[in-house]
């Protein structure tokens, strides 16, 4: 077959592939970040911890990512007490990386995190606030117009939690009397109002990467007179072991663990989106903006070994799992309609190399094995393409049915899909079709995105009728976001509705594009 090749990117003495190798019946025109004017894809990067930013910038680039997400921290900032410095050669994830990134057309997140704890020790935490909003200060004033969003601190729940020594449980189950969280809002407070002072129009994150945790953050901020200084809430959204649809949150018994209903009973991540909305308008934020800090699946070895002999809360997924399961995330995002949704992370780190699982949440390999791509760096690199500015969710769009919309037991056997038990709570998938549409503002055109919420797994494919409820449309072609190639949509009227016969609906998401009559 022909191969026609859309972009190659050379990495200077470390590796050479190509970000855009398709096949001639590829249908998806692939985008640059500086070609592409804005949307919620992003991805974590670390080059605080020694990535090579001159040859990762430039596959970011060419993904096609809008958002990148990095600490700036405050141990190497300061590390004479008083005397705060910009990190200089050995440390260029501050203002080299961030000049070279923001001309690549990516906006940037900052972590504002990392005490030099043997300077300001957390024990008299009234000195610790007043470093932290000074640290804040200073790297606000050496970064301003260069850094999109500023994130007070990262993962309070694992890093503050353990650090202030001061009690409550990983989940706030005490609510607004957790003493940690309570101090964490105070934190938030002095650091928010500190990068406000000097910009005005930053925008400041904050939260909790744990779910229930949030509605009390916000119940605090509240109490102490900090809701107008957050902008925005965060959240990290491991399934972990999960398929993205659903969370370990939600129904009675994780409701006694957590003391809060952080999702509904059937464990969806967008319900837990929705919870949050109505309790960020509950407490009078300006606001109900939601960022996705960190998501992701990890492809490591379980085999060869992992912490604690494998009891690890995190599933050993193929590439290929990872791929399908980011992009239905990817679209999970996109109709939760979160301000940005940061993949973690880019390339594989070197955290025990083959064992842990940290260290294999890359779209692409580490450098040791020249920044080899993983199924999933083709599929973002398409989702990008497709689906940036000025491509939005469809809300006011058209009914769609799938038949059959789930796979159908026999009359002897019942076929149960693979579930997980969480803390004592069973979770399954969603075992269904989903159904969402998209609108090009700029063409009309409209795209229907459909996938099979379950578990990837051996089994055939669905095949489906699918009924639109409108005739409006013309055109049909459908796109497979794993391959990128086109594939034919029969088409045809009946009674005011379109009907696409015999659609071949996967575990990972196809689109089905169209276009309104002339």
């Amino acid at each position: 077959m022909k191969r026609q090749i859309s972009r190659l990117m050379v990495i200077v003495g470390v590796a050479c592939f190509c970000v855009g190798t398709v096949s001639a019946e590829e249908a998806i025109k692939l985008k640059t970040s500086k070609e592409i004017s804005g949307s919620i894809f992003g991805t974590q990067v670390h080059f605080v911890q020694s990535w090579k930013y001159k040859e990762v910038l430039p596959l970011i680039e060419n993904a096609g990512f809008k958002w990148i997400a990095e600490g700036c921290p405050w141990s190497q900032i300061e590390r004479e007490k008083g005397v705060l410095k910009m990190p200089d050669e050995k440390f260029p994830h501050t203002k080299k990386f961030i000049d070279d990134a923001v001309a690549r057309g990516l906006n940037v997140i900052v972590t504002l995190d990392c005490p030099p704890y043997k300077l300001y020790p957390t024990e008299d935490f009234e000195a610790f606030k007043r470093g932290y909003a000074n640290y804040c200060s200073f790297v606000a004033k050496s970064l301003k117009g260069k850094v999109k969003v500023w994130k007070m601190w990262n993962e309070p729940t694992n890093n503050f939690r353990k650090r202030v020594k001061n009690g409550g449980s990983w989940n706030a189950k005490e609510g607004t009397d957790t003493v940690w969280l309570r101090k964490y809002a105070e934190l938030t407070i002095v650091g928010a109002k500190a990068v406000k002072a000097v910009d005005p129009d930053a925008i400041i994150i904050a939260g909790s990467c744990v779910a229930p945790v949030n509605h009390h953050f916000l119940d605090i901020l509240k109490e102490k007179g900090g809701i107008e200084l957050v902008d925005a809430l965060l959240l990290h959204p491991y399934p972990f072991k999960l398929p993205p649809e659903v969370q370990p949150y939600g129904g009675a018994v994780i409701k006694e663990r957590d003391g809060i209903d952080a999702a509904d009973d059937d464990h969806t991540y967008l319900s837990i989106l929705r919870r949050l909305r109505e309790k960020m308008k509950a407490v009078g934020m300006k606001s109900t903006d939601i960022y996705i800090n960190e998501f992701g699946y990890t492809t490591f070895y379980r085999t060869l070994g992992s912490p604690k002999g494998g009891d690890t809360v995190y599933e050993a997924f193929s590439y290929e799992a990872q791929a399908k399961y980011l992009a239905r995330y990817w679209f999970l995002h996109l109709v939760g309609e979160v301000k940005a949704a940061i993949q973690y992370d880019f390339h594989d780190d070197s955290i025990g190399v083959n064992k842990h699982p940290e260290g294999h949440f890359g779209m692409i390999k580490r450098k040791s094995q020249n920044y080899e791509p993983k199924p999933a760096f083709y599929v973002v690199q398409r989702m990008c393409a497709l689906f940036s500015d000025p491509v939005k969710l469809f809300k006011n769009g058209f009914a769609v049915t799938a038949n059959p919309d789930r796979y159908l037991d026999s009359k002897n056997w019942k076929y149960i899909e693979p579930s997980m038990v969480w803390d004592g709570q069973e979770i399954q998938s969603l075992n269904r079709v989903e159904k969402y549409l998209f609108k090009n503002a700029d063409t009309g055109e409209v795209l229907l995105v459909l996938w099979n919420a379950v578990r990837a797994s051996d089994r055939q494919d669905l095949m489906s009728t699918v009924t639109l409820d409108m005739t409006d449309y013309a055109g049909f072609t459908g796109v497979d976001i794993m391959t990128g190639k086109s594939f034919k949509v029969n088409a045809s009227t009946k009674d005011g509705k379109t009907i696409l016969k015999d659609v071949v609906i996967p575990d990972y998401p196809v689109i089905i594009k169209m276009s309104p009559k002339k």
